[in-house]
């Protein structure tokens, strides 16, 4: 489990504005795929369990202004930065448009750049020891260079 998931919590409200601003992570370069809808839909019905929650084909993409206010605790915003991270290195590359994006979200919800950095630093030793466990180290070194 990703280390910041065990320190926050949403209620129902935030969980809905989270989902929508991951939506629009995975709109930043032109197509959602799969695997980022499938991680989204995954943060999205593993919050709500038990939940009557909107459909979540029903959520649509929105930016990060309108949700200034909704994430009142530090440990609320790197969720959500976090997971618009992975939301964003979902189809194999974090593009320079979608580390934009994130950050643009970061600074919608009032997180201050030099945490996005250190963000993103954890969220990628998170994705590498996905890996760690992998018998080949040889692609497990590639990825760590992709990753950047």
């Amino acid at each position: 489990m990703f280390p910041l998931l065990a320190n926050a919590s949403l209620d129902t409200d935030q969980t809905i504005a989270a989902t929508r601003l991951l939506l629009h992570i995975a709109h930043v370069d032109g197509a959602q795929t799969a695997e980022e809808v499938a991680l989204i839909r995954s943060f999205y019905e593993g919050a709500g369990e038990g939940a009557t929650w909107p459909d979540f084909a029903s959520l649509q993409p929105v930016r990060a202004g309108e949700f200034s206010q909704t994430f009142g605790e530090p440990a609320q915003r790197d969720l959500v930065v976090a997971f618009c991270l992975m939301v964003a290195y979902a189809d194999g590359t974090l593009s320079a448009d979608e580390l934009s994006a994130v950050a643009a979200v970061a600074a919608g919800i009032g997180m201050p750049p030099a945490r996005v950095d250190e963000l993103l630093a954890l969220v990628k030793d998170h994705m590498l020891a996905q890996f760690a466990r992998l018998p080949d180290a040889a692609s497990v070194a590639t990825v760590a260079r992709e990753l950047g």
